[in-house]
């Protein structure tokens, strides 16, 4: 096929004496054209390759698994699933919605099926049929994100009476603000009790597919960095490490938090557990784990600290920390004349 003088290669549909093969044919060149003059034409060609419907997308499928195998974000595996699981082509806007309407009716939520679509667009950039599509995200309360001082109080004193082993997680968790993979990775070694803080210079990121299974690698932005710690939490850390020693699982250069069962590395789906059945123990909302996070840097920015110290903590830029973390917390000071 010329178009612009250039050719381009679209696979053969058939012999000219097929009358199915022809009307495949000036179907799919009625496309091209329409296409052609509302200035939307897959110049890949992807959009009109005639392909059986009810197969996935393999050319989307090869390229959210490379990029999946390239960073190991767990929003690509997501996606990469989700394709996988819905098992048709996505090369065309009428494809697409019917896939967002797949995801719509399974329950997954606005912002989810938004970040699906960005993925989509991320990989494969060329291809015209997943932009232009309206999803209504509904609005959603910044307060949703984080945990009162007074929920944190109840959630570490529910664990620490009825869970003591993952008690310290959440509490260390909860008292630093590390990212899920940071906290899974911490060692003895990256303790440092004389000064009062925490070393992190890497994490333990989940291999390809699995969800058990993780791997050494660096922190988010592969830069080092220091975070103090309160006496609180140093009290906490001195009490599991004496418990760690008393249980043969300490090592000076070893995991500080292991799972119950198997002494293994910890996982995002037990953590899970614990903090669900916890936070319904307690009569608290359900946030996800990720709001450890935040409830940390939201009420360490609330308590009056330099934007830019909790910015170094934290391991983000400061306009980043400004627009993702500076959510009210409830604790507004007023001046006073």
């Amino acid at each position: 096929m010329r178009i612009n003088g250039e050719d381009y290669f679209i696979n053969r549909l058939g012999r000219y004496a097929d009358s199915v093969a022809l009307a495949k044919a000036s179907t799919i060149s009625a496309r091209i054209w329409q296409d052609y003059c509302s200035g939307t034409l897959d110049y890949s060609l992807e959009s009109y390759q005639p392909v059986p419907e009810e197969t996935a997308d393999e050319s989307l499928v090869k390229s959210l698994r490379q990029f999946y195998f390239s960073n190991g974000q767990g929003r690509v595996r997501h996606a990469l699933r989700l394709v996988e699981a819905y098992g048709k082509p996505l090369r065309t806007k009428q494809q697409v919605a019917a896939f967002l309407l797949w995801m719509e009716e399974r329950g997954i939520a606005a912002q989810t099926r938004v970040g699906i679509l960005s993925t989509f667009r991320r990989v494969k950039p060329e291809q015209p049929a997943f932009s232009g599509h309206r999803i209504k995200v509904p609005p959603r309360s910044v307060l949703n994100d984080i945990l009162s001082r007074t929920e944190v109080t109840l959630i570490l004193d529910y664990l620490k009476r009825n869970d003591d082993w993952y008690f310290p997680i959440f509490f260390v968790w909860l008292g630093t603000g590390l990212r899920n993979a940071e906290l899974i990775g911490l060692t003895w070694d990256s303790v440092d009790f004389e000064q009062g803080e925490l070393k992190i210079t890497k994490s333990l990121r989940r291999r390809d597919d699995s969800s058990t299974v993780r791997d050494w690698s660096n922190t988010k932005n592969r830069k080092h960095r220091i975070v103090p710690l309160t006496s609180g939490v140093l009290e906490v850390l001195q009490q599991h490490q004496q418990q760690m020693i008393k249980l043969g699982l300490y090592s000076p250069d070893g995991l500080l938090f292991l799972t119950k069962r198997s002494h293994s590395n910890l996982y995002d789906a037990v953590l899970e557990r614990v903090w669900k059945r916890t936070l319904d123990a307690c009569g608290v909302r359900y946030r996800k784990l990720y709001s450890q996070r935040h409830t940390f840097l939201s009420h360490t920015l609330a308590a009056g600290n330099s934007p830019a110290d909790v910015a170094a903590i934290a391991g983000h830029r400061l306009d980043e920390l400004l627009k993702t973390y500076a959510k009210p917390t409830g604790r507004l000071q007023l001046v006073e004349w």
